[in-house]
């Protein structure tokens, strides 16, 4: 959690395929003074492990500043 945020962040991921954004800490719906970052669905493909934080997979993100996106399969 910092104050920078991103389109494209790239992370490991522990399985292939697609991700679903469950919570974005960001969504304004929680408050208006939040920004809205979006936090979108992703899809994960093989990678080095050592690519991807140790990881088999891999995919990005969209990630607002001091936010927590949780995802799920």
């Amino acid at each position: 959690m910092g104050d920078r945020s991103y389109d494209h962040y790239s992370l490991g991921f522990p399985g292939g395929g697609t991700w679903w954004v469950r919570f974005n800490s960001d969504w304004n719906g929680y408050s208006p003074d939040f920004g809205n970052h979006s936090g979108y669905d992703t899809f994960a493909d093989r990678s080095n492990p050592n690519d991807s934080d140790g990881m088999s997979f891999r995919a990005n993100v969209g990630i607002g500043p001091y936010s927590v996106l949780i995802l799920s399969q």
